[in-house]
């Protein structure tokens, strides 16, 4: 058996080799003391983490161009990268968390309603300025504050994929905003687009400031520390998703993004503001839990979500579970028809999908406790570099920006009734 703290290392390493030396795909497993080594030092990520390694041995083999029995250049340089996103749970932090009974928080839900009230606020503040979409703004704040950058770079750092950034992109040439001179060549503003980034900065300031109320400076830090900490966890998870859903091997993150023409160089993201860190944080999560839903329940990333707000407040009426999912009728109509289809959901009361109460069968309530453990297990993963009390210090600076954000929220819409007289 192997042993020592970096032993989980070492076993996922040799079952990497193995499964790209023999192409013998689900041989090798762990078994007795090295599966129980993976067991202790990774938790509930010891099954996935072995997913992942094989996923990747078996693309990687797929490729060729590599003599029998040799493996090709840059293998073991990627397992590591690899590897290093597998971060165990430290032995303190595990007994401390069955001592409390203190199971991690599912923070991506906290993080969504944050968001909900910040975009929600948003909206009615910048309609002020110009009728532009979130994502339209962020890119214009982003290339004004970062400069010229590539499709990829914007994807990002926005944090969505390509096809957004370039619908995005679309919209603001059309408009003037920004311009270039190929499809793949930098994307910079125009002199319209940046006199308008600087007044959107100059709000995005001022609504960061209100955000931060009665946060001291030395809070503060910290808590931008923590966010980052959980971005560079949030987006390991999701190149570990990605592996898993493909037979190709994925290279490293490019997040932080690093200019092709400056290697080695990363380009600084807005940092000076409290809501861009979080959005790209809750970005990544939600791209990494469309893949993991998918993978383990069949369902899409819209469908685990109907299903998740069916499930924790069961009976729930049409217009409160449309107006949860910020969706149109239309939209989550036919996702809840399809649930129902699928004998995932059962509706009671009058005919028709705008009346009556839903709630889940018995094979909506298997799907819906799969939900709940996978995300559990993604919030665990997500704050296991956070001591306890580094992590309880997080949630309550969390707290107080939430409960800022609430207030910024009623503020605005009271400026919407009033300018409605």
């Amino acid at each position: 058996m192997k042993e020592g703290k970096e032993a989980w290392r070492c076993i996922l390493a040799d079952l990497a080799r193995n499964w790209f030396l023999t192409g013998a795909e689900g041989s090798a497993q762990p078994a007795g003391d090295d599966a129980a080594v993976l067991a202790k030092s990774l938790g509930p990520l010891a099954e996935e983490a072995v997913q992942i390694v094989e996923a990747y041995a078996i693309g990687a083999r797929a490729l060729g161009n590599t003599a029998a029995g040799e493996l090709p250049p840059g293998f073991e340089a990627r397992l590591a990268i690899i590897l290093n996103g597998l971060v165990p749970q430290a032995a303190e932090q595990s007994a401390e968390l069955v001592a409390t009974d203190d199971a991690p928080p599912v923070f991506q839900s906290e993080l969504w309603q944050l968001l909900t009230k910040v975009r929600e606020s948003a909206e009615l503040s910048y309609a002020r300025e110009i009728a532009l979409v979130e994502l339209d703004r962020r890119i214009l704040l982003l290339l004004g504050n970062v400069g010229p950058l590539v499709p990829a770079e914007l994807s990002s750092g926005a944090g969505v994929d390509k096809a957004q950034v370039s619908r995005s992109v679309k919209r603001l040439l059309e408009i003037k905003m920004v311009e270039r001179t190929q499809i793949r060549s930098p994307v910079s503003l125009t002199r319209k687009g940046k006199a308008l980034a600087d007044r959107l900065s100059r709000l995005a300031e001022l609504r960061n400031r209100e955000l931060t109320v009665d946060i001291p400076d030395a809070e503060l830090a910290e808590f931008r520390r923590v966010v980052e900490t959980l971005l560079e966890r949030a987006v390991a998870l999701y190149e570990q998703e990605r592996v898993l859903a493909s037979d190709e091997p994925r290279g490293p993150s490019r997040f932080p993004v690093v200019p092709q023409d400056e290697p080695g160089k990363p380009i600084m993201l807005d940092r000076t503001r409290i809501i861009s860190p979080l959005m790209t944080l809750s970005a990544y999560f939600s791209r990494s839990a469309a893949l993991i839903f998918k993978r383990r329940t069949g369902l899409s990333n819209f469908e685990t979500w109907v299903l998740n707000e069916i499930g924790r407040d069961q009976p729930i009426e049409w217009n409160t579970l449309v107006e949860r999912l910020d969706r149109d009728h239309s939209q989550a109509g036919r996702t809840i028809n399809s649930l129902i289809e699928r004998v995932l959901v059962d509706r009671q009361g009058r005919p028709g999908r705008r009346h009556g109460r839903f709630t889940l069968t018995e094979e909506g309530e298997r799907m819906y406790e799969i939900i709940l453990d996978a995300s559990r297990q993604r919030s665990a993963y997500l704050m296991a570099p956070l001591s306890g009390e580094e992590r309880a210090r997080f949630l309550a600076i969390f707290e107080k920006v939430h409960r800022n954000a609430a207030v910024q929220l009623e503020r605005e819409r009271a400026f919407e009734e009033m300018g409605h007289r």
